[in-house]
This record gives C-alpha cells, structure tokens and sequence, in this order.
C-alpha cells in the first residue's frame, strides 16, 4: 500500500464520521430520551399511589358495605321521610352510579306543602342527599309530582 492510498482512506473516513456525527449524536439523544421515560414510569408504576381523598367528609357520606347497602340505604330514608310528611312514593329505582355515588330515581307525589317541606328536609338533612335533576308537574287534584334523580356519597 502507498502512503497516498492510506491518506486517501484516513481523509474519506474522517469525512464520513463528520458526516455522521449529527445524526449519531440525535440517536443518542433519543436513546437517553426513550431510556430515562422508561425510568421514570418504572418508577411511577412502582410508587404507592396517593390515598383516595372522599368527595364529601365521611360524616355526610352513608355509611354501607358495599354500593348495593347504600343504596337500600337511600331509598329507606326516603320513604321514611315521604310517610313522615304524608307525601306518596310512587317510583323507587336504581339509577347509574359512579365510585363512591349512588343515584336513585323517584317519584314522589302529594301536596305542594308536604313535597316541598319532605324535599327540603331531605337535602338539608344529614346524609348529604342531593337531586341531580329533577322537574315538577302539576296534578289534578291541587298536589305536585317530581320525578328526578338524587345522589348520596356513600363510604
């Protein structure tokens, strides 16, 4: 081999490397990229996750065993509420719950005093006890029907 020949090779392998340079140095900046996201969801899916803060205090929420428990529970305080004020229960039914919600349908009928104050009592009493939607209709006979839907926090 001559001397020229090995220039030549050392000159063109110098020039390839500036050449790769840039894109070798963006691979290894992809590479540290990819590795440390990997690190750091390891490391998220390995901690201990933060403790489930309620929605409500736990002295507002019904206390049940299980989504089935609070739901009986909702429906006895509303009929226990409804024959206190003399107001009929005409439709009791479980509606779409969320975790740590329960949703009850009704439909309660009666005079507007006695809806209105067995409404009242309900969402100011404790459990916290809310309507989500609800809408009022007029009856022959001088009473009111609401249909809605409520929702209790329950733990």
């Amino acid at each position: 081999m001559r001397r020229a020949s090995v220039a030549a090779g050392l000159g063109g392998g110098l020039i390839a490397a500036a050449l790769l340079a840039a894109p070798l140095a963006e691979a290894l900046s992809g590479l540290w990229s990819a590795r440390q996201t990997r690190a750091d969801l390891m490391a998220s899916l390995t901690a201990t996750p933060e403790p489930v803060r309620p929605i409500v205090d736990p002295g507002l929420a019904i206390a049940a065993g299980n989504r089935a428990s609070a739901l009986r529970n909702l429906a006895a305080r509303v009929r226990t509420r409804a024959a206190a004020a003399g107001v009929l229960v005409e439709a009791l039914a479980p509606g779409a719950s969320q975790t740590g919600v329960v949703t009850l349908r009704v439909r309660l009928s009666g005079q507007e005093k006695a809806v209105i104050a067995m409404l009242d009592g309900v969402e100011r009493g404790t459990p916290l006890i809310r309507f989500r939607s609800w809408s009022v209709s007029a009856l022959a006979d001088g009473g009111v029907r609401v249909e809605g839907e409520m929702v209790a926090a329950w733990r």
